[in-house]
C-alpha cells in the first residue's frame, strides 16, 4: 500500500492541517461581491426571507386552528377556509409591518441577513413604507411571483416592494 494514493486523503479528519480547497478567482469575486454590506440583496436571499416569514405565519396559523379545535372539540370545516386565509392575511401584516418599524428587518430578513435600506436615521421604515413593503410582497405572492420577472433581468433592479416602500433590501 506503500507508494500509493488512498482515497481518503483529503478526508477532513486526519492528522495535520486541512489543505484549502481550490477556487477560482472568479468564483471568490462572485462571493465577496454578493456580501458586500450595502450591496442590494440577491433574489435567492429575499425568497429564503420570504420563506421564513411564511413558515412562521404558517406555524403560528396551525397553532391558532389546533387551539381552536382543542377548546372546542370540532373539527375546522371547509366552509371556514375563508376564514383561515383572511386571519392568515392579518397574521402576516401583523409580523411584518411592526418589526420593520422597530427593527427594520423581519424574521426572515434576520434569518437572511438583509436589511431595509437604512438612511442616516438609523434601520427604522416609516410606517406608510412598511405597510406599502408589505402590500408589495403581498401583490408578489399573489402573482406567483411574476411581479419579479422584470426583476430578474438585472440585480440592482428594484423589486415591486422595494419600488413602492423606497426602501431597497440590502444585505447587512
Amino acid at each position: 500500500m506503500r507508494g500509493e494514493s488512498r482515497s481518503l486523503d483529503d478526508f477532513p479528519i486526519r492528522e495535520g492541517e486541512p489543505e484549502p480547497l481550490a477556487s477560482s478567482p472568479a468564483a471568490e469575486e462572485s462571493f465577496a461581491s454578493r456580501r458586500t454590506p450595502g450591496a442590494v440583496a440577491s433574489l435567492a436571499a429575499r425568497g429564503s426571507a420570504a420563506a421564513a416569514d411564511a413558515a412562521a405565519v404558517l406555524l403560528i396559523g396551525a397553532l391558532a386552528i389546533l387551539g381552536a379545535r382543542a377548546a372546542t372539540g370540532r373539527s375546522p370545516h371547509l366552509s371556514g377556509a375563508g376564514w383561515v386565509i383572511a386571519f392568515l392575511v392579518l397574521l402576516s401584516l401583523c409580523a411584518t409591518v411592526p418589526a420593520l418599524i422597530l427593527f427594520g428587518k423581519t424574521l426572515g430578513m434576520a434569518i437572511a441577513e438583509i436589511t431595509t435600506h437604512s438612511d442616516d436615521t438609523g434601520a427604522r421604515v416609516p410606517a406608510g413604507a412598511a405597510l406599502r413593503r408589505w402590500l408589495g410582497t403581498l401583490a408578489t405572492a399573489a402573482t406567483g411571483g411574476l411581479a419579479l420577472l422584470w426583476t430578474a433581468r438585472s440585480p440592482d433592479a428594484p423589486t415591486p416592494a422595494d419600488r413602492l416602500s423606497g426602501h431597497p433590501l440590502t444585505l447587512e
